[in-house]
């Protein structure tokens, strides 16, 4: 059947040319403005779901939240209008380039560092949204376009703010069409749970999404919706360098991404600009945060042996040179030859010269001369080894000489020396542990203080554990069912 808006003019303004895609809620359209000529896309709301005023509601919102934000990395929106159908369209700019899935299923290789300048501008774009009071609950590859902007071939706009939350709401709506336009792969293990959300459902969604990215699957599938469900609020992922056939990813990468999948919101980043903050950790070729606090965790997060005594960069670690010129190397040669002619004159002529009193003593060399001889050799670099510290509990804090230090945090210690850290959190002991630089990681565990402000006992008589613990928590613990607080009558 011949589609009825293709031919036709939105308010005099706009002339429908071609269907670009369709979805759930309504089609996409390329138009262009009559009086401009400029292409934009238009997206119709379905004629029977408008007048559903829940639908209705979604899909005003997506619009004014889209266009509230600012920020160029999401899509933006332009105009509004009602159809003569008792349809309801709105505008936006039309993007030229692939989506992320489309990236994602190619069969061409994605460096890291593109990975990484993706990654960067989506947390940009999302960290907008969120300063905004603006959740986008509905992220996935479909709804993240990449195109060629300027000099940038890798720009990144987020589109689709249909189950968008506006979180200065005090009630939540559009929860049944949430649930009927949802993306299951993506959703977060709260949201699987149908428990209350914030902004890091958003965190979480951008994780499956770099795992996605950079190992080419999804971290949880099943053959039905619940299954998949399920596996977001119980299992574990399979961490990306223990694949079968799995790509070369950078440990501080891994890290990131696997932080993002934590289970409980708050053993994730807080906020996308801490998220955003340790992404470009990654791509300058340092250590970011999260791999203090994941191998703080139990589960098995590990990194190679001289993962902190090296410089961790994307791009490869032996780039090849350009071509040197050999004239330098024979400049070399020309010279040592000269040199050792001298030291055999030398020879020759101070043997001569205990032979004959009257021989005359060769001269002395100059200061200049010297200098110029023997270069002073430049001192060796000083040897630093990466300690990732952390504690618990979560609201401890460090302090380095005085002033705070935020953990898990990343020590830089100087071969030979040591790093006096103080760890305090209100309710328990301080603590002061001593880097020396022979451990890649250090855990320290604060004692509770009791009501009388002495370490608390246990009910057994006997007193806490030290700071150093010799048993580890069995792994999985990470995954254990994090609503089971807040359901305690569904308990068997």
């Amino acid at each position: 059947a011949k589609d009825p808006y293709i031919g036709t003019t939105f308010d005099h303004r706009y002339k429908i040319e071609r269907l670009l895609g369709e979805g759930g809620m309504g089609y996409v359209y390329l138009a262009r403005h009559k009086v401009i000529d400029k292409r934009v896309a238009v997206k119709v709301l379905r004629a029977e779901l408008a007048r559903d005023r829940e639908i209705f509601e979604r899909f005003v919102q997506e619009a004014r939240a889209a266009s509230s934000i600012g920020n160029p990395h999401i899509v933006d929106i332009s105009d509004f209008g009602d159809l003569p159908d008792g349809s309801t369209y709105f505008v936006m700019e039309y993007l030229e380039g692939v989506s992320l899935a489309q990236l994602i299923d190619s069969p061409n290789e994605l460096p890291m560092d593109r990975i990484c300048h993706i990654a960067l501008q989506l947390s940009a774009g999302l960290a907008a949204a969120h300063e905004a009071g603006i959740i986008h609950r509905d992220l996935k590859p479909d709804n993240v376009f990449v195109v060629a902007r300027g000099s940038d071939p890798n720009f990144v706009k987020i589109l689709d703010f249909g189950i968008a939350k506006v979180s200065t709401s005090t009630t939540t709506k559009l929860t049944r069409a949430g649930a009927v336009f949802g993306t299951p792969h993506y959703m977060s293990p709260e949201q699987a749970a149908g428990a209350p959300i914030d902004h890091r459902t958003d965190i979480y969604s951008l994780g499956v999404m770099l795992y996605e990215l950079v190992s080419r699957q999804l971290p949880f599938n099943a053959d039905n919706f619940m299954g998949i469900l399920t596996q977001h609020m119980y299992k574990a992922p399979v961490p990306i360098r223990a694949l079968v056939g799995g790509p070369d990813c950078p440990p501080g990468l891994e890290a990131v991404i696997l932080k993002c999948l934590s289970k409980k919101p708050e053993s994730r980043y807080q906020t996308m600009s801490e998220l955003h903050e340790d992404l470009e950790r990654v791509k300058g070729g340092g250590v970011p945060g999260a791999v203090a606090e994941m191998m703080a965790r139990s589960g098995g997060f590990n990194v190679p042996h001289d993962y902190f005594k090296t410089s961790k960069v994307i791009v490869p670690a032996t780039p090849p040179s350009p071509p040197r010129s050999p004239w330098p190397r024979y400049v070399w040669v020309a010279g040592a030859a000269a040199a050792v002619g001298i030291v055999t004159a030398i020879f020759v002529i101070g043997a001569s010269g205990s032979a004959s009193h009257n021989a005359a003593a060769p001269p002395k060399p100059t200061v200049s001369e010297a200098a110029t001889a023997r270069p002073a050799p430049e001192p060796p670099p000083v040897q630093k080894t990466v300690v990732a510290l952390a504690a618990v509990p979560e609201t401890a804090v460090g302090y380095r000489n005085g002033v705070e230090l935020k953990l898990p945090a990343s020590i830089d210690v100087e071969q030979g020396q040591t790093v006096t850290i103080d760890i305090r959190a209100e309710g328990y002991v301080p603590s002061t542990v001593v880097l020396d630089g022979t451990e890649q990681s250090k855990l320290v565990k604060l004692v509770e203080v009791d009501d009388k402000g002495g370490p608390r006992v246990r009910p057994g008589g006997g007193r806490p554990p030290s700071t150093s613990p010799t048993t580890r928590t069995p792994k999985g613990s990470d995954v254990r069912d994090p609503w089971a607080d807040q359901h305690p009558n569904q308990k068997k």
